[in-house]
């Protein structure tokens, strides 16, 4: 649709006699700085940027090209870094077609680490009680080999005024280019070429990557253990101790021009806010969160209503939600642009903040950002509704993430404040549950039935544990129609044997093998049978051959599946719009605020709290059962003592309970016991 198709986030302006990159966040030029007083600071910071190229042997000496030659442009950002305050001047080269004949002679693609392998590798680090150490490497791209196609630059007036009031040289001549020596950040190649320069250092060092995710390492350091995780250019270690980490880092500058920056123990990952505590590691996206809301808060925030304590992302009111699950949006340009004006939102972008909070470290929104992008491209009034009250979820519930736990102590680390378990008690369900060592994946499956009303097609969520949280999950709207529940349950199983396979794979890898099945846990009987014992049915023959890979997988003692109650499926928490009680029983085990049985603070937290469920039997005597009394129920008055303390009071008396409690409302209604005449 038109209305969906955007503009660039990003606008090359020629200003101050270089091409600058201005962005809604950067929107500062050269031309513009050369104005201000302070116009010293960022021509140093370009002079430090340049000369970082210098020493990395960027630049060759200035040559006449031919016609044929790519040449690209520089561009500049420039910004002020909100750490510190710092100003920053970036140059990248201009590597698209813009600029000349690009030639791309090799592959450009490089890996980048993915969420589940992200937080696999802090549920290790916790679970092994290791420290997380992050590190920075300056102009990366730098340090890697040229690409295959020689290219050149052409110096600007940035460029000039350096060579010349710097470096004290001589002008460079009109016409002239300079040789690019190894890659540069803009070049298409480049990421790929950094990949392989940083991959080719850390084997060199010892470190193995893992087959399907090889932006993750283990290895033996120093007699210690060691996994690494890289991110471009920034690493995150898990060791130890500080030693080992900087003994690491050693060998890593040893190969590179500039020394890494050491960054000390991890506070912040690829946007991730990182928490190292004495007994958990804690994920969370706090920091993202405070500065994508400024302009929510300044807007439609300010006069919206509060939101209730211990509230759901969507409302649980089911007339409201069956209004929701069935309204369509006019797709009309000019309707849409006029409801994101009076709701002062827009709405795909409201989406995108919970999607990445979704993919990061929120598995409680799961089911929510599914559902409102199912209507990103035509959504309304009650959708911007369901968003403006979702994101206030988000916004109230900030400083929440995924916990980690440790099996001992870490005592050089802080205290730490034990997570908030917004359930009641006698909600959460402590009986029952089944209970794992740290480093024991197990998985849970579940899939809502024909939940959509437009499609008939279902809900599947996929959740995988590890170490107390949550390192894997999904929300699926199952690509097929389910002819019974059965067989949706089936698809949802399938799914998550799928990431069972994955995580296995690289737990093997990090030498954390799973020695037994991984226990899938299932609330549906049929599909337990159908997955364990391979026993389909005539009304299961339709299902596709690719769904019964499952047993497959079953037969090799991979995974097992096994029944377990749908009140402690967390993975129920993914497939459908829950009411507060089970939403946040779930949620707590989910985002790992209830520790596991082998956390040192297990008792403090949970263990201690009273679980005492009454026993009905003790308050109902044995008279009160017979038929002789049951047919003198409407006239019998019993003592006080008889009913005195009996949980079923408060119900008996509607909610109110007298004193003392009239034995003959009893009567009157002809209630005792369970028995009407």
């Amino acid at each position: 649709a038109d209305h969906l198709r955007t503009t660039p986030t990003f606008e090359h302006v020629f200003d101050g006699d270089v091409i600058n990159c201005v962005t809604k966040a950067m929107k500062l030029t050269r031309g513009k700085l050369l104005q201000q007083s302070d116009w010293g600071d960022w021509q140093d910071s370009e002079y430090l940027q340049l000369n970082q190229y210098h020493s990395q042997g960027m630049f060759g000496t200035p040559v006449t090209t031919k016609d044929d030659d790519a040449i690209f442009h520089l561009v500049w950002t420039y910004g002020i870094k909100a750490v510190d305050g710092r100003k920053k001047a970036r140059c990248v080269c201009d590597g698209s077609t813009r600029s000349g004949k690009v030639l791309v002679l090799a592959e450009t693609y490089a890996n980048c680490v993915e969420q589940t392998s992200s937080r696999l590798f802090y549920a290790v680090a916790a679970a092994e009680n290791l420290l997380v150490f992050g590190a920075d490497v300056s102009n990366a791209f730098a340090e890697a080999p040229p690409p295959k196609q020689p290219f050149f630059i052409r110096p600007d007036r940035a460029f000039h005024e350096w060579w010349v009031n710097h470096l004290k040289r001589d002008p460079i001549p009109d016409g002239y280019m300079i040789p690019v020596l190894s890659a540069m950040q803009g070049h298409p190649e480049s990421p790929r070429l950094w990949e392989k320069h940083a991959d080719k250092i850390l084997q060199g060092i010892g470190l193995t990557p893992t087959v399907h995710e090889p932006c993750l390492y283990s290895g033996t350091f120093n007699q210690q253990r060691v996994l690494f995780m890289r991110q471009v250019d920034d690493f995150a270690i898990a060791c130890p101790d500080t030693k080992t980490s900087d003994m690491l880092m050693d060998l890593i500058d040893d190969e590179l021009s500039i020394p890494i920056k050491r960054q000390g123990y991890l506070d912040m990952y690829n946007g991730v806010d990182i928490y190292q505590t004495r007994h958990y590691i804690k994920i969370n996206i706090k920091t993202f969160i405070d500065k994508a809301f400024t302009k929510h808060i300044a807007s439609w925030m300010k006069t919206s209503y509060p939101t209730p304590n211990r509230s759901t992302p969507l409302p649980s009111d089911d007339k409201w939600l069956k209004l929701f699950n069935s309204a369509t949006g006019d797709p009309d340009a000019k309707h849409q642009a006029a409801l994101a004006k009076e709701h002062q939102l827009s709405y795909r972008s409201g989406v995108g903040e919970l999607i990445w909070a979704m993919t990061t470290c929120r598995p409680d929104l799961s089911y929510t950002a599914v559902k409102l992008s199912q209507s990103n491209t035509s959504p309304a009034t009650i959708h911007f509704n369901g968003l403006k009250h979702a994101l206030k979820f988000l916004y109230n519930s900030r400083d929440d993430g995924i916990y980690f736990w440790r099996t001992t102590p870490r005592p050089e680390l802080i205290e730490g404040p034990p997570p908030t378990i917004n359930s009641n008690i006698q909600d959460i369900r402590l009986d029952g549950r089944p209970e794992f060592d740290a480093l024991t994946a197990h998985a849970y499956a579940d899939s809502d039935w024909a939940t959509c009303p437009k499609t008939r097609r279902s809900f599947g969520g996929v959740c995988i544990r590890l170490a107390g949280g949550t390192i894997a999950y999904k929300c699926r709207f199952q690509p097929t129609v389910a002819g019974s529940s059965t067989e949706a349950e089936f698809m949802a199983a399938c799914d998550t044997g799928k990431t069972i396979l994955y995580v296995r794979s690289i737990l093997w890898d990090l030498h954390i093998p799973q020695e037994a099945a991984t226990l899938l846990y299932e609330d549906n009987d049929g599909c337990t049978a159908m997955g364990n014992a391979q026993k389909p049915t005539t009304r299961t023959r339709h299902i596709d051959i690719k769904y019964f890979s499952l047993c497959d997988w079953v037969e090799r003692d991979l995974m097992i599946l096994e029944r377990i109650d749908t009140a402690i499926n967390m993975a129920d928490h993914l497939t459908k719009a829950l009411q507060p009680t089970l939403f946040h029983r779930h949620a707590d085990y989910l985002l790992g605020h209830i520790p596991p049985s082998y956390s040192p603070v297990y008792k403090s937290i949970v263990g201690l709290l009273p679980n005492y469920t009454p026993n009905i039997d003790k308050f109902t005597p044995t008279s009160f059962t017979t038929p002789l009394t049951a047919r003198a129920a409407r006239i019998y008055a019993p003592l006080k003592e008889d009913f005195q303390h009996n949980p079923w009071l408060s119900i008996l008396c509607m909610g109110t309970i007298q004193t003392p409690c009239q034995p003959s409302l009893f009567s009157t209604f002809g209630l005792w016991g369970g028995v009407s005449i």
